[in-house]
């Protein structure tokens, strides 16, 4: 396996160090929030490189749960649409009528949802 290579060459050396349980943790969260490695956010830190903090993001997962269960029965019905027609059935109206349907349903559901965040986050 090749070495990750950064600008300052390719990383052959390693470095351990010891820490306090306490001071783990507090270093395994600041590189979680940052969306770092342990071992990035160390290089960065001991290079006084720039750290940028993820930003927190929070929502009502109940109703985001709620909108990927509707797009996932939208799925479900378009996977049926498509499995009939490559079993060589026939379009026929109602077909049409069902894929006007879930393309409205869709539709509908991609609107509501992003009107949600929107506002959620004002970025209306």
């Amino acid at each position: 396996m090749a070495r990750k290579k950064d600008e300052l060459g390719t990383r052959e050396k390693t470095i351990h160090f010891r820490v306090s349980e306490a001071f783990y943790e507090v270093i395994a969260h600041e590189a979680k929030q940052c969306g770092l490695s342990i071992s990035e956010f160390c290089r960065r830190v001991l290079l006084n490189r720039p750290i940028k903090k993820l930003p927190v993001i929070i929502h009502d997962e109940r109703y985001i749960v709620q909108e990927l269960r509707n797009i996932d029965k939208l799925e479900k019905d378009l996977d049926q649409i498509a499995r009939h027609l490559k079993e060589g059935g026939e379009l026929t109206q109602p077909i049409l009528d069902k894929i006007e349907k879930v393309h409205y349903d869709l539709d509908i559901a991609i609107h509501d949802f992003n009107r949600a965040v929107e506002s959620e986050y004002e970025l209306a």
